[in-house]
């Protein structure tokens, strides 16, 4: 199960995500960034410390929005204290793509 809340709104948004973000999750995440209108968004800031786990499936669609954004010069970051989490992200090369 993944928990999605918008903390903050356009047009600096800020999402926690907690539980799983993976292939059987990801559609709730789509649909709260669908809300939002990426047209009108000029950061987007994905909370991860409350995951539990992150497949395949949901790093691309964390870099899916990133390549959305940037090409309206938008950014996307990653906020994350979970070690295993930011080991993963680490690992794939993630990290060299979205910062902090």
């Amino acid at each position: 199960m993944l928990r999605v809340k918008v903390i903050k709104g356009v047009p600096d948004v800020v999402i926690a995500l907690e539980g799983s973000l993976d292939m059987g999750t990801g559609e709730a995440l789509q649909r709260a960034v669908d809300e939002l209108n990426l047209n009108r968004i000029h950061s987007l800031t994905f909370s991860l410390s409350g995951l539990e786990i992150i497949d395949s499936t949901g790093i691309g669609q964390l870099i899916g929005y990133h390549r959305a954004l940037s090409q309206r010069n938008g950014r996307v970051y990653l906020e994350n204290d979970n070690a295993e989490i930011e080991e993963i992200l680490g690992l794939i090369g993630v990290r060299e793509i979205l910062r902090s």
